[in-house]
C-alpha cells in the first residue's frame, strides 16, 4: 500500500505499483487497468494523484489511453532500430514540458561534393528558474533534397515540422548506432556538469518513407537524460 509518511510523492508510489504490475504480469499485455474511480477506493488518493501517475507511465510507453475504452497495457518489444520520429520537440511539449533549443552551429559544407545543412542545436526543456539541457545534436541535411532549408531559425522552429511542412519529407526510418563517449570540456560546459564521466552517443541516418536518406545524425545525451526500457524476456 501507499506510504503516506515516505518522502516519495504519492503519485509517484503509485506509478512505481503500476509499474511493477504490468512487469510483472498482474495487468497484461492489451488488457484494460482499473479506472480512476476503481483505484480512488483502491488506494484512497485523489483523481489529480492518479492521473499524474498515469501520465508518466503513457510516456514511459507501458500505458496508452483510447477515448472510449480507458487505459491499457501497452509493452512492446524493444526493436533494434529506434528513433523518435516526432521530432525533440513535440516529445518534449507531450510531457508538458517546455522545449528549448539553442544554435551553436549553422553553416553549409561540402562532403563527397555533396552540399549539406550543417546543423548543432544544444537541447533542453525549460524550467521555472533555469533550463536542463539535455542533448546536443548535430544533423547534416542534403540541400539537393531541402533547397533553401537554411534560411530556417531552427532556434525557434522543430527540423521535422519544417521538412514536413514545407517539403513533405517526413522522417519513417533510422539506422542508428550507440556508442559510449567520455565527455570533454565542450560537453561540460554545455550540460554544465564537472566530473569525468561517460556520455551516450546515437550516430546514424535517417530515411523517409521512400527510403531516401533525408538526414546524417549524430546525438550527444546529458547526464540529465534518463533512459528506460521495457521489453519482454
Amino acid at each position: 500500500m501507499l506510504n503516506r509518511n515516505d518522502s516519495v510523492p504519492l503519485y509517484v508510489q503509485l506509478q512505481n505499483m503500476i509499474r511493477d504490475n504490468i512487469l510483472s504480469g498482474r495487468y497484461k499485455q492489451g488488457e484494460t487497468i482499473p479506472s480512476e474511480t476503481q483505484m480512488m477506493n483502491m488506494y484512497d488518493v485523489t483523481r489529480t494523484t492518479i492521473r499524474k501517475a498515469i501520465s508518466n507511465l503513457v510516456n514511459e510507453g507501458l500505458l496508452m489511453q483510447i477515448h472510449g475504452k480507458g487505459t491499457l497495457v501497452c509493452l512492446r518489444e524493444m526493436k533494434q532500430n529506434i528513433w523518435n520520429f516526432s521530432g525533440f520537440t513535440d516529445s518534449i511539449r507531450k510531457k508538458n514540458e517546455t522545449p528549448v533549443s539553442h544554435v551553436l552551429e549553422k553553416q553549409i559544407v561540402v562532403e563527397n561534393k555533396t552540399r549539406f545543412l550543417k546543423l548543432v542545436r544544444l537541447r533542453g526543456m525549460k524550467r521555472e528558474t533555469n533550463t536542463l539541457w539535455l542533448t546536443i545534436d548535430t544533423s547534416y541535411i542534403p540541400l539537393s533534397l531541402f533547397p533553401g532549408i537554411d534560411r530556417y531559425d531552427f532556434a525557434e522552429q522543430s527540423l521535422y515540422n519544417v521538412m514536413n511542412r514545407q517539403y513533405n519529407k517526413i522522417p519513417q526510418k533510422a539506422t542508428l548506432g550507440i556508442y559510449p563517449i567520455i565527455g570533454d570540456s565542450r560537453t561540460k560546459q554545455l550540460f554544465g556538469y564537472e566530473a569525468d564521466i561517460p556520455l551516450i552517443m546515437a550516430k546514424g541516418e535517417v530515411f523517409d518513407e521512400k527510403g531516401v536518406e533525408t538526414e546524417k545524425v549524430e546525438v550527444i545525451y546529458g547526464p540529465n537524460v534518463e533512459f528506460k526500457v521495457a521489453t519482454y524476456v
